[in-house]
C-alpha cells in the first residue's frame, strides 16, 4: 500500500541523467586546468607533507569523493553506517509515464521510511526507482524492483534499463571530515539526507567546501574542511536529523503533505530541506502540528 501527492512546483525542476551530470562535470573541471587520471585507488597513505596513493601517485592534500564504499573513508578507519543510519535504493530509466510531465513520489506505508519515485527527464523517459531504510534484515534485487512495479504500477520492470542498487549513507552517522591532509566529501562523508535520501546537493557543495580546503591550506584541509563545513551545513544538518526522526511516524508526513498542500510557505520549507540546505521554523512545526490527529499532538503545558 501506500499514497502519492501531486502539486505543481513553483519553480522549474530538472532531473539530469547521472552519465550526463558526470561528463559535465569532468569536461568542466579539465577546462578549468585539472589533469584527468584513471586509476582504481586501493592503499592511501599520510606520509608526513604528502599523501600517497598505492605507492605511486601524491599530493599535498586528497579530497575523498569515491561514494558509499569510500576507499578513503577506510583508510581514515571509519566502518560503513550502521542499519538505520543506511538505506539501499535502485534506479534505472523507464519509458515516462503518461500525461503532463510531473515529478511523482509515492510513499510505501508496510516498509516505511521508504518510497519509489518517477522523475521525467525530457527525452522520453523517466528516472525511477525505489528506496528504504535498512533495519536489520537483508534486502534482495528482487525484493527493490517488486517494490518499485508495486508503488509505480505505470511502469513496467521489464522496460526499465541501466538498473543499479546503491546504498545511501544518512547524514545522521557521519565519521569526522577527515584527518591532516585527507578530507571526505559527498556520500564518503555520509551526507545524504536522511529526509529524503537526495545528496547531489551536499556532493556539490562539499566538494567545492573540500577542494577549497585542500588547494588553499593542505597541511591545515582536515581542520579548515570542518570549520567550513559546520558553518554551511550545521544548523541544517541539526535540522534535517530531527526531521528524519519525525518522518519516522508516518501521520507526521501525512500531515507535512496536508500542511504543504494548504500553505505555499509550509511547502518551499519542506523541499528545501529536503532539496537543499533549508531549515525548520515554528511556523511550518505549528502548520504540521494542527494536521496532526488530537492523540499525536504534543502535551501542552
Amino acid at each position: 500500500g501506500g499514497g502519492a501527492g501531486a502539486r505543481a512546483l513553483p519553480r522549474p525542476a530538472y532531473t539530469v541523467p547521472r552519465k550526463v551530470f558526470d561528463a559535465r562535470l569532468v569536461a568542466a573541471a579539465v577546462a578549468a586546468g585539472v589533469e584527468l587520471r584513471r586509476h582504481t585507488v586501493r592503499r592511501v597513505e599520510l606520509r608526513g607533507d604528502r599523501v600517497v596513493l598505492d605507492g605511486e601517485l601524491s599530493g599535498g592534500a586528497v579530497v575523498g569523493a569515491d561514494g558509499a564504499g569510500s576507499v578513503v573513508r577506510r583508510a581514515l578507519g571509519h566502518p560503513v553506517n550502521p542499519d538505520r543510519h543506511l538505506a539501499l535504493a535502485i534506479r534505472g530509466y523507464a519509458p515516462a509515464l503518461p500525461g503532463p510531465p510531473e515529478q511523482l513520489i509515492v510513499t510505501s506505508a508496510p516498509r516505511w521510511p521508504a518510497y519509489a519515485w518517477s522523475f521525467p527527464i525530457g527525452d522520453g523517459r523517466a528516472n525511477v526507482g525505489y528506496g528504504e531504510v535498512l533495519r536489520g534484515e537483508p534486502l534482495t534485487r528482487a525484493h527493490l524492483v517488486d517494490r518499485l512495479a508495486a508503488l509505480l504500477p505505470g511502469t513496467d520492470p521489464a522496460t526499465v534499463t541501466e538498473l543499479r542498487a546503491h546504498h545511501l549513507p544518512l547524514s545522521t552517522h557521519r565519521p569526522a571530515p577527515g584527518r591532516d591532509r585527507v578530507v571526505l566529501a559527498g556520500d564518503a562523508l555520509s551526507l545524504i539526507n536522511p529526509f529524503t535520501g537526495e545528496g547531489i546537493f551536499y556532493a556539490l557543495r562539499s566538494g567545492a567546501l573540500a577542494g577549497a580546503a585542500a588547494a588553499g591550506s593542505p597541511g591545515q584541509a582536515a581542520r579548515r574542511y570542518a570549520d567550513t563545513l559546520r558553518r554551511r551545513f550545521g544548523t541544517h544538518l541539526r535540522h534535517s536529523s530531527v526531521a528524519a526522526w519525525l518522518a519516522r511516524r508516518r501521520r507526521v508526513v501525512d500531515a507535512a503533505v496536508r500542511a504543504a498542500r494548504r500553505d505555499d510557505r509550509v511547502y518551499r520549507t519542506v523541499v528545501e530541506l529536503g532539496l537543499g540546505d533549508g531549515r525548520l521554523d515554528a511556523r511550518t512545526l505549528a502548520m504540521i502540528g494542527i494536521g496532526l490527529p488530537a492523540r499525536d499532538r504534543p502535551p501542552r503545558h
